[in-house]
């Protein structure tokens, strides 16, 4: 008779395939059933622009007033934040052509379309208000090689517009456009 591997044998065979598997759900699922929304960059720094293959993007909505806070979060901001930062539930709605931040709060809203992130230290301060970061991790996108050069000066310009799918605060960028008007 064959020596037949035991249940313990596959148990342990299987625990590193089930975790890459699941790895991969919450992206297949944002990108195959989530919602298509635009959103609008803004300048960045030239030296950190674009590196190889990509394009090294930084979101209008990744700044947010504090006035888009809920009041306990506000108040939570304002005294001080922890360095990795506070998760967030960063609700969208349309303007134009893009989408902009309606509310910044740490439930989970209950409908519409919003963005998981983390709320991070203030970038900079104004007499009417102050700005607060928000990493939702999507500021890389891979592009054509040799077509670096355009992307990298539209997006000096905040001429770029990235494509995101979102579904249940999970977003994967699909594509990036040029913006009308900024050539």
């Amino acid at each position: 008779m064959k020596n037949i591997p035991n249940r313990w044998f596959w148990i342990v065979l299987l625990i590193p395939v089930v975790s890459l598997v699941s790895m991969t759900v919450q992206p297949l699922l944002a990108f195959m059933s989530g919602e298509q929304v635009t959103l609008k960059t803004i300048p960045v720094d030239p030296k950190d622009l674009f590196y190889g293959d990509y394009v090294r993007l930084k979101l209008e909505i990744e700044e947010v007033d504090r006035s888009r806070f809920d009041p306990q979060l506000a108040q939570k901001a304002a005294h001080h934040l922890p360095d990795p930062g506070i998760p967030v539930y960063v609700s969208l709605k349309p303007k134009g052509n893009h989408y902009i931040v309606d509310r910044v709060s740490e439930k989970k809203p209950p409908g519409g379309l919003y963005l998981k992130g983390t709320l991070q230290k203030p970038v900079f301060s104004f007499r009417d208000g102050e700005k607060y970061r928000v990493d939702y991790h999507l500021d890389r996108y891979y592009v054509e090689e040799g077509s670096g050069e355009k992307w990298e000066a539209l997006a000096q310009n905040g001429g770029v517009l990235v494509e995101v799918k979102v579904k249940n605060g999970y977003g994967v960028i699909v594509g990036i456009k040029e913006s009308p008007g900024k050539s």
